[in-house]
């Protein structure tokens, strides 16, 4: 491959990175809730629910850290700790009907018809990326 596809490959990259990251600013801007916790709704909402260990190995944080980020959207209502059926010791957090609205509300920053652009172009990005790894 020429060095100059590299080039390109790697600048492109780097670009959707800054990208992805303004667009998580924008998600997060004017909301009393840190990125982070922002994430881990809309991570709670992709997976449907998630065990602490999920969440710490997830951020790179302790089983402590999480259990703190999860009382304080708790306490707001945003989250609740439901205990498996299966087996009761384990304890999942999944999101409330606030919670879900709270989700949703944050994509309503933007207009739908970009979202929806968004969307294409980023399964077409990884359906290419897939076939290379």
């Amino acid at each position: 491959m020429p060095e100059n596809n590299i080039e390109v490959i790697m600048r492109e990259m780097l670009e959707i990175q800054k990208r992805s990251r303004r667009f998580a600013d924008l998600l997060c801007e004017g909301e009393s809730l840190s990125q982070n916790q922002l994430v881990l709704l809309i991570e709670m909402k992709i997976n449907n629910g998630m065990k602490a260990t999920q969440i710490a190995d997830f951020f790179g944080v302790t089983p402590g850290a999480v259990t703190s980020m999860c009382d304080k959207l708790e306490k707001l209502g945003l989250i609740q700790r439901v205990r498996e059926s299966e087996d009761r010791r384990v304890v999942k957090m999944i999101l409330t009907e606030t919670g879900e609205a709270k989700v949703h509300e944050l994509f309503l920053k933007f207009p739908q018809e970009k979202l929806k652009e968004i969307e294409q172009v980023l399964l077409e990005v990884n359906k290419l990326m897939s076939t290379v790894f």
